[in-house]
């Protein structure tokens, strides 16, 4: 039961969409990308549910140890539409809470004085979905490029393991696409990061200043951004691709509310990939919301798969929710660790929902790993009995190994923004599907998914990637407050000398509410179809017919406005 629940943890943002799969979603996505563009917006609210409506939706376990607390409690309210957000917030105002307002995902965090009395006074509101308790997360934890004397191997030998310099030449010295870093800050002044940064911002206060206090971001942020080639230490698999600094933490420990603020921001600041090296166990629908908000805003989330499998290899998310099961695709990418053999690394998290690894790892000494940089004088939180060691260059800016899964997911956000560079139509989820194929591992497993990211791979693959959608095929019929739709048949289109995914599958969906929100009525059919569909409710009925190629490119056209007559 817990892996078909995983399995089906992205679609709890929207339980209108949840019998839907992958490629029902992507249609739904183009179809509201489009409405977005036509409205001159460049941010797609996630899609709620319609009514009809009930009480809060969260009545399990949690609602009641919450309902049991008359202390204090942090919180996140879901609304079940967009529309609703200003009354349950003047309701939480009325609690004695000041709540914050996540436009994208549609949900309130606040700090109630009671958790008994916000659910007596939430529970029963039809515009609650659910109340959950905000939870808490942490961190997944030149003069260089040469041999390390101590380990016979490369201080920057993670680099080299995944190609990156080929793959940084392929795309002409780096990527269009911002990396978002999600994480502890970032030390702005360290040398490797001049002209690097496109922007700051700290989750809990809104503004600029990103310190980093505890050395986790920095060093994350290395791996992705370090420049190659000014003189220093450090080298970043991403070339001149650009990162977004967002502190969510001061102290290595997250609250949810910290990652759905993080997620809205880089959504916001126009980011391509969200690099999440944190982790923690058990799945929020506020989890589930941000996440789905990321896909549908065509935002690739990386995340670390977890540093536990030595005490009882737990699920841990964000990255069992992005990654697809047993290799098939997903929203996002779950990383694992590797050695430089390309062996998995012992505390690195597996199961089913693991789609790739990279380097984050020694062979076998505490004080070696991947090698990046560091704020001044600060001790790594990874630092035990003299692991790892720590460097200072010639400018005095200080690096030092790490290992952790934390370590393996920058280098995988980074490759996938030069392959999302060499093939700038890609969606989100091909991204990660390009990683996925080129990685170096001939078959899925639950330890290092598809293999060991290939960076120059990727980028070939990228270049051949099938981006062209079918042309979406239909009319309709109308007798009285009845439609016979008619999907027709399309033909699967590519560029010259690219690969051809074929398998167009076909599919429909409504809306009952002028198009705000879309269900899906027929999904995933091998073949065209006709369907009486029955046009209800006081506002316009909206039909869009579908069609997808096994690549989630997908046509969609606009069948028609109806209204239903008296």
């Amino acid at each position: 039961m817990l892996a078909i629940l995983l399995c089906a943890a992205p679609l709890l943002a929207a339980p209108a969409l949840a019998s839907a799969g992958m490629l029902e979603r992507q249609a739904l996505r183009e179809v509201l990308r489009g409405q977005a563009r036509a409205a001159h917006s460049g941010v797609v609210p996630l899609p709620l549910p319609e009514p009809p409506r009930a009480g809060a939706a969260a009545a399990g376990g949690e609602l009641a140890r919450i309902a049991r607390s008359d202390a204090p409690e942090r919180l996140l309210v879901g609304v079940r539409a967009h529309s609703d957000l200003d009354a349950v917030a003047a309701e939480l105002r009325a609690l004695g809470a000041a709540p914050e307002r996540f436009e994208i995902t549609g949900v309130l965090a606040a700090s109630v004085p009671s958790g008994a009395a916000a659910v007596a006074a939430l529970r029963d509101d039809p515009r609650v979905a659910y109340i959950e308790r905000d939870r808490t997360l942490r961190t997944a934890a030149d003069q260089f490029d040469t041999l390390d004397p101590f380990t016979g191997l490369k201080y920057t030998w993670a680099y080299d393991t995944v190609r990156a310099g080929e793959a940084i030449a392929a795309a002409g010295g780096g990527s269009a696409k911002t990396v978002a870093v999600l994480d502890t800050g970032l030390d702005v002044n360290h040398p490797e990061f001049v002209g690097q940064v496109a922007s700051t911002v700290d989750t809990e206060t809104g503004g600029g200043d990103v310190t980093d206090f505890v050395g986790h971001g920095t060093f994350v942020t290395g791996l992705i951004a370090a420049l190659d080639g000014n003189g220093l230490g450090g080298k970043g698999v991403a070339g001149t691709t650009k990162v977004m600094a967002v502190r969510a933490s001061t102290n290595g420990s997250f609250q949810l509310s910290d990652l759905i603020r993080g997620i809205e921001f880089s959504i916001r600041r126009d980011a391509g990939i969200i690099n999440m090296s944190l982790a923690g166990q058990g799945f929020t629908q506020s989890h589930a919301r941000a996440l789905e908000a990321a896909f549908f805003n065509d935002v690739l989330p990386v995340a670390a798969s977890g540093n536990n499998a030595e005490n009882g290899n737990p699920i841990e998310f964000p990255a069992a929710a992005v990654g697809g099961r047993q290799g098939r695709r997903g929203i996002g990418l779950s990383v694992a660790a590797t050695k430089p053999d390309g062996s998995v690394a012992s505390f690195s998290n597996h199961n089913d929902f693991v789609s790739i690894a990279a380097p984050g790892a020694s062979a076998n000494f505490c004080d070696f790993g991947v090698f990046s940089t560091l704020p001044p004088s600060t001790t790594p939180p990874w630092n035990e009995g003299g692991c790892p060691r720590l460097f200072i260059g010639s400018a005095g800016e200080q690096y030092a190994y790490g290992e952790g899964t934390s370590f393996a997911a920058p280098i995988v956000s980074g490759l996938a923004a030069l392959a999302w560079q060499v093939e700038s139509r890609l969606a989100s989820e091909q991204v990660a599907d390009v990683l996925v194929r080129s990685a170096d591992g001939g078959g899925w497993n639950e330890f290092t998914g598809s293999g060991v990211a290939d960076g120059m791979g990727a980028v070939e693959v990228a270049l051949a990637y099938d981006v062209l959608s079918p042309r979406a095929r239909g009319r309709t019929r109308r007798r009285g407050n009845r439609l016979r739709v008619i999907v027709a048949a399309s033909t699967d289109r590519t560029l010259e000398g690219d690969e051809l995914a074929g398998d167009v599958t076909y599919g429909l969906l409504v809306s009952r509410d002028g198009g705000n929100n879309f269900r899906v009525v027929v999904g995933r059919r091998p073949r065209p179809f006709s369907r009486a569909v029955a046009i209800r409710g006081r506002r316009l009925n909206v039909l869009v017919s579908t069609a997808c190629d096994a690549n989630g490119n997908c046509g969609v056209k606009r069948l028609g406005r109806f209204r239903r007559r008296r």
